[in-house]
């Protein structure tokens, strides 16, 4: 997950469409994307000190639970897969990781799993991706199915509750009965989790205050979409230089002011350049348009810099976008918990194949996606599973270029620096090739 500012300082590299002649060419960040520095850091300021005043509660989660019920309920939420991402991102995820294994856990595990238990067992500071003792800890089993299991351990090892929500899966074929059958089933599941809280905090959820956090996380997922919405625009105002870094909000603050504001802040920066005509890239270096898929190498955030060297844009993300689904606002309370529960369920990483091919079909027409950039996460069985026929059908159907890479979100010794550049330069080749096929 987003966890830290892009650093924009892209390396030179070599750029097979010209000759072999040395480019660099730099992303321009928008101006308020600066701003998510502080944000951060006030984040894990208030982290710290709900950990240290006894009237405080906290709780883990994970993506795929909804960070509302937390405000809604007065419950601080911290997410260890962030506090992984800042591992990854400065650098010390590999040590953690390894720590992990020594402690037995295999290498073929999640490696945000293995950052987080690395990061407790050593004390880290949460600059560095440290995260704090929990009231309890909650997680579905939605997205990834390493949740649950992560989650159950960090609970005995802390002495503290876990909660564990079980969605079904709404695969092709199940009809709307049944589907009314796996929301009954998911919205009994939030009242034995409100029960839960109120045992082991004192809580109590008051309905007003869940329709003010709800609200809020709607208003904030309009800002994102609608920012989404300028992306579709040649040249795209805004890369994933900016968005990979700016879904933190969505993560951890949904419901909250301070991320409508930011992400006001961003809109606005988005609609002037484009009353300025200006992109994402300089005035006339924006080639190719890439649609990236998964979850970035937090240790390698210059790849995308490298990749703008050639002339490439990340113009979309499923994983940026699929934080930010509008809410259905103006039910009764009953009739909330059940969109909310229809929601946990229909989360794009739970697709079928099928669809999921539909979607990134339709994303790459809407966006004029020139290529596709698939991450092959060993990390995310969820994300990479039929990433192959996947690929197939994109390259078949919409006749352009997909580039599989073959590493992992947060463990620097699944990344081969040679062969990834390498493939790279093969990529944008077919990248221009395609192009120049195009215009014949």
């Amino acid at each position: 997950m987003a966890n830290s500012t892009p650093n924009s300082t892209p390396k030179t590299s070599t750029d097979p469409t010209t000759n072999g002649k040395a480019t660099r060419i730099r992303v321009k960040n928008l101006p308020s994307t600066q701003k998510l520095k502080g944000i951060m850091t006030r984040y894990l300021l208030k982290s710290k000190l709900h950990s240290v005043l006894p009237w405080k509660k906290t709780a883990w989660v994970a993506a795929g639970f909804p960070v509302e019920l937390c405000y809604a309920l007065n419950i601080f939420p911290y997410h260890p897969e962030n506090s992984a991402c800042i591992s990854g991102a400065r650098k010390v995820s590999q040590t953690l990781i390894e720590t992990a294994e020594t402690m037995g856990f295999s290498r073929d595990l999640c490696s945000y799993f293995k950052t987080n238990v690395g990061a407790v067992e050593t004390k880290i500071k949460g600059s560095l991706g440290g995260i704090d003792k929990p009231t309890f800890l909650a997680s579905t089993n939605t997205i990834c199915d390493t949740h649950v299991k992560w989650f159950q351990i960090q609970a005995r090892k802390y002495g503290v509750p876990y909660f564990g929500f079980d969605i079904p899966s709404a695969v092709d074929g199940v009809n709307d009965e049944r589907l009314e059958e796996y929301v009954d089933y998911v919205v009994d599941q939030f009242h034995d989790f409100f029960a839960f809280v109120e045992k082991h905090t004192g809580q109590t959820l008051k309905e007003s205050r869940f329709f003010e956090v709800l609200e809020k996380s709607d208003r904030l997922c309009e800002l994102w979409q609608e920012i989404y919405e300028y992306r579709k625009l040649t040249p795209t105002p805004v890369a994933f230089q900016d968005t990979l870094g700016a879904i933190f909000p969505l993560v951890l603050l949904p419901g909250l002011d301070e991320g409508i504001r930011y992400y006001e802040d961003l809109l606005r920066d988005t609609k002037a350049r484009v009353a300025e005509h200006r992109g994402a890239m300089p005035l006339g270096q924006e080639k190719y348009r890439i649609l990236f898929e998964g979850i970035p190498m937090w240790y390698r955030i210059k790849y995308f810099h490298q990749l703008a060297n050639y002339g490439g844009v990340v113009t979309y993300e499923p994983y940026t976008f699929s934080f930010g689904p509008r809410k259905k606002l103006g039910l009764s309370f009953k009739e909330s918990l059940r969109e909310m529960a229809r929601m946990m369920m229909m989360i794009p990483y739970n697709y079928s194949l099928d669809r999921r091919i539909e979607y990134f079909e339709n994303v790459i027409d809407e966006y004029s996606i020139d290529g596709v950039i698939l991450h092959a996460n060993m990390s995310c069985r969820p994300s990479a599973t039929n990433m192959i026929d996947l690929k197939r059908a994109i390259q078949n159907d919409k006749k352009i270029p997909v580039l599989m890479l073959d590493c992992d979100m947060n463990d620097p010794r699944a990344f081969a620096s040679g062969p990834m550049q390498t493939r790279l330069e093969g990529f944008v080749e077919l990248l221009a090739n395609n192009q120049k096929k195009s215009q014949i």
